[in-house]
């Protein structure tokens, strides 16, 4: 089989890839474009790159793409071995400890992050991205950040965890000078994990929002293509507000799969109650059947919430009587019209 050549290379490639490799290039010192490299279209960043082609084979960018482009399907180019990752479900009980319910979300963060990047020489072959992007959404309150979080801790990889909007600066690039240093951080220390917290605050829509965050979004995205070339990061990014999102991010390719974190249903707030009371003094004859019916509507922090404040009620009788204390119906029942009042 020839081998493909870095000119063979630059052919293949569309613009995005070129511009990759041109960034590239010119921060390694071994492309010297004339113009602002976002004057030029795919054909003259082709007959640029052309002129520094016998350096650019040192690049990771065009290393990555020449494996790429040079893989042949063939019966005897898969993987050997066997996967090395334990079960789906030994893998939820490793991955989410207390967390409790969610059992459809977990699995959907297992395959869809967890594996690529656990398995990559796997991913690759079946032409899966071993760098995942993944948008968790839903409402206040359902559980997003604690799920990835627990998932990040336990997960193994390296793994930073980024409240978004401390990344904004009053300074011109600044910003995107933030954003970079993370992930080219992170591409140090593959396999890693970025979880983005409130990524709707600094990546918003491009026609509304104020014009000195459309670079900042612009950098993302060019980031994102990067890792996406370079594999080895996955990205998680959490929000309450998809839609005021770019849409550019919300492509494929981009943020490759959304996760909807939707509020308990009975059966779920059945087993979050009954599960988080397993570390309280709670009398015997409580009927968490009922409460999980009662508490309807409410999200995974409503019932921590409840259960925090019936306990709250019970530590005041301790201090009042001087002995200890079962949190009981009637802890529940004033900790539940305090809520609702």
């Amino acid at each position: 089989m020839a081998v493909l050549t870095v000119e063979d290379l630059l052919e293949r490639l569309d613009r995005r890839e070129l511009l990759l490799i041109a960034r590239e290039g010119r921060e390694a010192g071994v492309v010297r474009p004339t113009y602002p490299l976002s004057h030029y279209d795919a054909a003259t960043l082709r007959r640029l790159l052309r002129r520094y082609a016998d350096r650019l084979g040192r690049l990771p960018a065009v290393q990555s793409l020449l494996e790429r482009y040079s893989r042949r399907i063939r019966p005897d180019a898969a993987p050997t071995q066997a996967p090395l990752a334990p079960p789906i479900s030994v893998l939820m009980e490793r991955l989410f400890p207390e967390v409790y319910g969610m059992e459809a979300e977990k699995e959907a963060l297992i395959e869809w992050v967890y594996l690529p990047l656990a398995l990559p020489k796997q991913a690759l072959y079946y032409g899966v991205h071993p760098a995942p992007a993944v948008l968790i959404e839903g409402a206040p309150g359902s559980g997003k950040s604690f799920l990835a979080r627990r998932f990040a801790q336990s997960a193994g990889f390296s793994y930073r965890i980024i409240h978004t909007p401390a990344l904004a600066s009053k300074w011109y690039g600044e910003t995107e000078r933030r954003l970079r240093a993370l992930v080219h951080k992170a591409l140090r220390q593959t396999p890693a994990l970025l979880i983005f917290e409130e990524v709707d605050a600094l990546f918003p829509d491009r026609e509304r929002n104020l014009e000195w965050l459309n670079s900042v979004t612009l950098q993302f995205l060019l980031l994102i293509d990067e890792l996406k070339t370079k594999g080895g990061v996955g990205i998680l990014g959490i929000t309450n507000r998809a839609h005021r999102l770019d849409s550019a991010l919300l492509r494929s390719e981009r943020f490759d799969k959304r996760l909807y974190i939707s509020q308990p249903d009975r059966e779920e707030r059945y087993i979050l109650l009954t599960q988080m009371a397993k570390g309280l003094p709670v009398a015997a004859e409580i009927d968490w059947e009922a409460w999980a019916e009662a508490t309807a509507g409410f999200s995974r922090a409503d019932l921590t919430k409840l259960l925090r404040q019936a306990g709250y009620h019970a530590f005041l009788r301790h201090y009042r009587e001087g002995k200890a204390q079962l949190i009981t119906e009637e802890d529940l029942r004033r900790a539940l019209h305090s809520m609702e009042s």
